[in-house]
């Protein structure tokens, strides 16, 4: 198959969006796909696009001054970052991170990311990653000075270590 901006090499980018039950396909070489990476050829979805709505938001704690958040790493800007969606290298995650940290808990619903378990997980295993879980609550609880709500959570994972040391035996 052609790609069908150049009409000249083969296409090996294909591309299919579905909207209302209407779909459009789009195939491109590797060179067009390059140049045209963002997809702007009738605004298709990018998850650049996405990710730039989604961090325009975010509130740079120097906007006033005229000092601008850098990566100590790749020299990424947070107001570049926020333009386009994507971070320089690995260290722009910690240097930005109070600014990621809300974002991502908004769409994951907590900022710690917990991943998958099997469905047939030992209860040892998964008492410990309950105890790890409760763990990185209560030091969230303490920092924001929520010492009831850090009590509470102290005593749960009393609770689920005597559960554990139980099903151990």
């Amino acid at each position: 198959m052609l790609c069908d901006k150049c009409k000249v090499n083969t296409a090996k980018l294909h591309y299919t969006k579905i909207i209302n039950g209407k779909v459009e396909e789009l195939h491109l070489c590797e060179i067009c796909a390059i140049e045209n990476q963002d997809f702007d050829m009738d605004n298709p979805f990018s998850i650049h696009k996405l990710f730039t709505g989604l961090f325009e938001n975010i509130k740079d704690k120097n906007e006033e001054s005229t000092e601008e958040i850098t990566c100590s790493n790749c020299g990424l800007t947070l107001s570049r970052f926020k333009k386009t969606g994507k971070l320089g290298c690995a260290k722009c995650y910690e240097d930005f991170n109070e600014y990621l940290q809300p974002v991502i808990q908004g769409i994951h619903g907590h900022k710690h990311h917990i991943g998958k378990s099997p469905k047939r997980l030992s209860p040892d295993i998964k008492l410990q990653k309950d105890i790890e879980g409760l763990s990185v609550e209560l030091e969230d609880a303490v920092k924001k000075e929520e010492f009831e709500k850090a009590a509470e959570i102290r005593d749960e994972i009393k609770r689920v270590k005597e559960q554990l040391r139980t099903c151990k035996g």
